[in-house]
């Protein structure tokens, strides 16, 4: 009888257990659905500043895009288009390795397929002009030719 018991207090403190577990993920879970709708505007509203800081009035950011490849861990692409030519492209943002540290770097893809280096999202005026300048562009051609990979 002793023993019964015993195996009904531990499965009643595990099922407890599994309850707080549950609700802890369910939170996170949560929290995390939540947050990814404004991470993605604020991608998408760095890529339009920094683009309308280097073209002017050029060019429009549409929609996410999702990215399928386990490289992507630190990118994310976005649909749009050329104002003034109508011309369809991809926008990607992402995290270049620089010597003052990771900087977010956006490219441009147009149909062809070939992607072009439009500066730092997080470096505006001349620290951006540096930085580009730098001898960093070896990073910025690594991603021209692996971003193609990373979008398949």
């Amino acid at each position: 009888m002793k023993q019964q018991i015993s195996y009904k207090n531990f499965f009643i403190n595990y099922a407890i257990f599994i309850l707080i577990v549950s609700i802890v993920f369910g939170i996170l879970i949560y929290v995390v659905k939540v947050s990814q709708k404004s991470w993605e505007k604020n991608l998408k509203a760095a890529i339009e500043y920094t683009l309308a800081e280097t073209e002017p009035d050029t060019w429009e950011v549409g929609k996410s895009i999702r990215i399928n490849n386990p490289l992507s861990t630190g990118a994310a692409c976005f649909d749009g288009r050329n104002k003034k030519s109508g011309e369809n492209c991809k926008f990607v943002i992402i995290r270049i390795q620089t010597f003052y540290g990771p900087h977010a770097g956006i490219y441009i893809i147009d149909n062809t397929g070939v992607p072009v280096f439009k500066g730092y999202s997080s470096l505006h005026g001349r620290g951006a002009v540096q930085l580009a300048n730098s001898f960093n562009g070896r990073r910025v051609e690594y991603w021209n030719k692996r971003i193609m990979e990373l979008l398949k």
